[in-house]
């Protein structure tokens, strides 16, 4: 069988609106592109060789010039979804002409603290913080309603101390967590695409605007004060698609890092953008260049 050559292979779910919004994109800009759909009890019958850049999906054989690789937690079956990103991903791995969204940091743990520290040296502002594996001191914390947890690994919500340092069912079940100071300021986000950034302000009432059913996206300039240091992070840590999330102690006034996303979800932010993260991830994913990263 001869291997088609396509400009884009897409993998995902078709029920992940990110994914989608990536194949929509692509049929919008007419892109020669190929949707493996990992929703369908046949998305592991996948194979490759090593001795040639051509991945086999069902009864299509393909030689893609670029992967866009989204493991669906939003529908499927679990077991299913992550076998077959993850030999998608070796496959675009082993090959390193073809392009790929965070090649050189694939694989790597996204640490928070080790993130933070980074952030640091790069001459952000960070909260004050602590870390605790045992949670019994949140009792006694001074100043409780101006303190935050959030947990050490993971993505659970924040919360602030005073909700819960009295409820000892919750606390002895909380894994190691964050101890931070609580800032009052406007939240931001800002991606990373090729070394383009976007900027969007997330106006909410939540400690944590992912609780919030009412979260309000709108586009923004992105805050001089952080373009240099955003781009010395992204950086250092290697990333070509990420997401950084900032909140401010008092209005838009000094923005503070709270953590960076290797693998962010965007569709809500797209939405607030009229699709211009879509078209960042095309446009990179699509580019001649066949470095390792693209800055």
């Amino acid at each position: 069988m001869t291997a088609r050559h396509t400009n884009l292979l897409i993998v995902g779910g078709e029920s992940d609106p990110n994914t989608q919004r990536v194949v929509d994109q692509a049929h919008l800009r007419d892109v020669d592109y190929f949707f493996w759909d990992t929703d369908k009890p046949e998305a592991c019958h996948i194979a490759w060789d090593l001795h040639v850049p051509e991945i086999d999906l069902g009864n299509v054989l393909l030689h893609p010039h670029a992967l866009f690789n989204r493991c669906n937690v939003f529908d499927g079956d679990a077991v299913r979804n992550h076998a077959a990103f993850d030999v998608t991903e070796s496959f675009a791995l082993a090959w390193p002409d073809i392009r790929l969204l965070n090649r050189s940091t694939a694989g790597d743990a996204n640490n928070k603290s080790r993130n933070l520290a980074r952030a640091r040296a790069c001459g952000f502002d960070i909260p004050d913080t602590v870390v605790l594996g045992d949670m019994t001191p949140l009792a006694g914390v001074p100043d409780p309603d101006a303190k935050i947890i959030k947990p050490l690994a993971g993505g659970d919500h924040a919360y602030v101390v005073s909700d819960l340092k009295d409820d000892e069912s919750r606390i002895g079940k909380l894994v190691p967590q964050f101890v931070q100071e609580k800032l009052d300021g406007e939240n931001i986000r800002v991606f990373s695409i090729g070394g383009e950034l976007f900027a969007f302000h997330l106006k909410t009432t939540e400690i944590d605007y992912r609780t919030d059913n009412d979260v309000t996206i709108h586009s923004i300039d992105v805050p001089s004060a952080i373009i240099e240091q955003i781009h010395q992070l992204v950086r250092k840590i290697g990333f070509d698609y990420c997401a950084l999330d900032f909140r401010c102690r008092g209005g838009f006034d000094a923005p503070v890092f709270l953590e960076i996303n290797s693998f962010p979800m965007f569709v809500a932010f797209d939405d607030a953008c009229e699709n211009k993260l879509g078209d960042a991830i095309l446009t990179f994913l699509l580019s001649s260049d066949t470095a390792e990263s693209a800055f």
